[in-house]
Parts: structure tokens; sequence; C-alpha cells
């Protein structure tokens, strides 16, 4: 979500990076709770999203997409894909209020074709609904469907189409399915691909081999950069954001500290997306996993525990806010309007699913 600068009052003033050690008894400020949902009895599966607009707080799992209304929590509308369908991949953020799931029929294994469905957020009525060829998409699986982004209008895909050629990435028209552009990976390199983002598409490649790293790839109509996982840490975190010309991925330690994950040191590394050229990095020691996203012109970057967010200044990574945030969420993910804050749990487990805060 790419928005205008907004100035810094609006997150009221954070002390400076330098001196965060030397505050041994100062506590960061609260976040207001709003509200939280209800706790579910019994496993209701892994969400796979979360959308949030001033009009509704908008959970999707793989049998149904539930709306909150954003102030209240108070339960709205439901939408469920028809007959035996199942949701298998989620735009990453909503478009003019709409959100966009891909879904499918996880008993007909022969099926050439998949479904996209968009919703309108404040009713939950179907804008549009259209099939898409399977073939085009990569691998479309019930709990593996990586290889396909959604979001800002545009599908995007990464696969090995071919044996005897490269990986490509395919970028498609979502109301549409019309081709936009394709363009072949400089080599063969990889054997597992997942899309993080869209606009550009982002992807993290993963290969066998034993001595191999992973490589976070930006991904452009006339070009590519990609950069290999340093040594200390095992994969790039779940999610990328850009703000202008700077994209910012987590790196995921390989081991936490002194076997405590909660006080594990992760690094968020910044990047120019036209270039590739690392900007700045930010150390913190809030949780071995970071999910970073813009917002007001600035990126908030939530730990993987739900307890704490920090506003970074995207032109070179300072820190302008934190927050805490009571309760816990096992790998966390956000969604951010307005002054408002909604954080997702995404333990498979029985848990309060949905925590809305409100920023200040």
């Amino acid at each position: 979500m790419n928005q205008d600068r907004a100035p810094e009052s609006v997150w009221a003033a954070a002390p400076e990076p330098a001196k965060r050690r030397l505050r041994l008894f100062r506590r960061d400020p609260e976040a207001q709770t709003l509200w939280q949902s209800e706790f579910e009895q019994r496993d209701l599966g892994e969400p796979l999203g979360v959308w949030a607009t001033d009009e509704a707080v908008v959970l999707v799992r793989f049998d149904r997409v539930a709306a909150y209304a954003p102030a209240t929590g108070e339960p709205g509308w439901t939408w469920q894909p028809p007959g035996q369908d199942v949701i298998v991949r989620v735009a990453q953020d909503p478009e003019d209020g709409v959100g966009i799931v891909l879904h499918h029929d996880d008993g007909e294994r022969g099926a050439e074709h998949v479904r996209l469905t968009a919703l309108d957020l404040g009713s939950g009525d179907v804008v549009w609904s259209r099939e898409q060829r399977k073939d085009q998409l990569g691998y479309i699986g019930d709990t593996y469907t990586n290889e396909v982004g959604i979001g800002g209008g545009r599908i995007a895909t990464a696969h090995t189409w071919e044996w005897d050629a490269p990986p490509s990435v395919r970028c498609l028209d979502a109301r549409t399915g019309a081709l936009q552009w394709e363009r072949s990976l400089p080599d063969r390199w990889g054997d597992s691909f997942s899309v993080l983002a869209t606009d550009p598409p982002v992807l993290t490649v993963g290969n066998s081999g034993r001595r191999s790293r992973p490589r976070l790839y930006v991904v452009r109509e006339d070009g590519e950069w990609y950069v290999e996982l340093p040594d200390g840490y095992k994969d790039f975190g779940p999610a990328v954001a850009v703000v202008g010309d700077t994209l910012v991925v987590g790196l995921e330690p390989s081991e936490p500290t002194n076997d405590d994950e909660k006080s594990a040191d992760t690094l968020l590394h910044a990047y120019s997306v036209s270039t590739g050229e690392q900007l700045w990095e930010w150390r913190t020691d809030h949780g071995r996993t970071l999910h970073p996203l813009s917002h007001r012109g600035y990126f908030m970057v939530g730990n993987g525990y739900g307890s704490r967010v920090t506003v970074l200044d995207p032109t070179d990574g300072r820190v302008v806010a934190e927050r805490r945030f009571p309760g816990f969420s096992y790998r966390a993910r956000y969604a951010a309007w307005g002054d408002h804050l909604a954080v997702v749990c995404h333990a498979v487990s029985e848990t309060r699913r949905v925590r809305v805060f409100r920023w200040k």
C-alpha cells in the first residue's frame, strides 16, 4: 500500500535508536486496544490473508471470507466459495475497496481451470468472477500455492514452464487474465519459487543444493536483480514492502540467541527497487521474524509475536515511532488503515485470531 508521505507528527516522537539499549527502565507507549475477536474453541484453519479499510476488517480462510466492523469487531457479512471450492490464494491488499481470492475445486484433480472472485469489502457483494486456465499459473495446490501472487490488479507467477528452459515470471491482468509481460530468469538456478509481491514481482527462490543459499529476486519487464541470503540466516521473511524506490525485507536468523526465539537478533534490509543496491539495514531483537508493510509513506515493521510495531523512515531506516501491543499472536501478520492496525494470529490452533488497535 503506497501512500503519500505523512508528517511524522501522525506517529509521535520516538527515542533516538542509539539510546535504545540505555533505556533500561523505560517502556515504549502501548497502543489502545479497540477490540479482539472471540476465542476460537476449535482449530478453524490458518488464515490466508487479512484486508482492512474504513468499511471492514476482513479475514480470509480456506472456506470463507468474513468481515468485521472496523470500530467494534461486530461480525458482518460472509462469503463462501461455490460448491466444493477452497480458497488457496488472496490478494495482498484491497484495491479501491475490492479484494480478490483465487479458488478451485480441490476434489477435481484434472480440472483445467481455477476461478478468481472479486469482493466488495463494504457489502460482500461479488464485483466480478471469472475462470483462469490453471496451466497459466504454475502449480495450484490445496496447501501450497506460493508460486502465485495477487495484488495491484495483477497476477504474478513464477514457474519452470518447460524442463529444458530457465524459470520465468509471468504477469497477468487480474480482471481479464490477459498476459501483460513475461520474462525468463537469467539461468536455470532454483527448485522452488514463492511470490512475495506483484508490483514489481518479488520472489524468493530456493535450491536443493546443500551449499546453496536462497535468493531474493526483483523482476521487471526490462530487467531483474537478485541478492543471496547472507550466512547466519536461514531464510528471507514472509513479506516485503515498498515505499517509492525502497524495498525492505526481513532476514530470519538461523539460530535463536541463547535458544530464546523472542530475543533473536533479526535484520531488515533495504534495497533500491531499480538497481538492487543495499541502502540501509535495521537490526532488532524483538523476534526472529519481521512483517513489514508500507503505510502513510513510511515502513511499519511488526514482529512475529504481534507485540510490537516500529515505524521506520524509508530514506535511511531511522526509527520514527514504536508501539507495544498487549497480547500475543504467533506468526503475526498486520494490516493498517488510517490510525488503526489489525494484528492477525496465524497459529494453527485455538486462539483469539484478530486484535485491532488505534495507533494514536
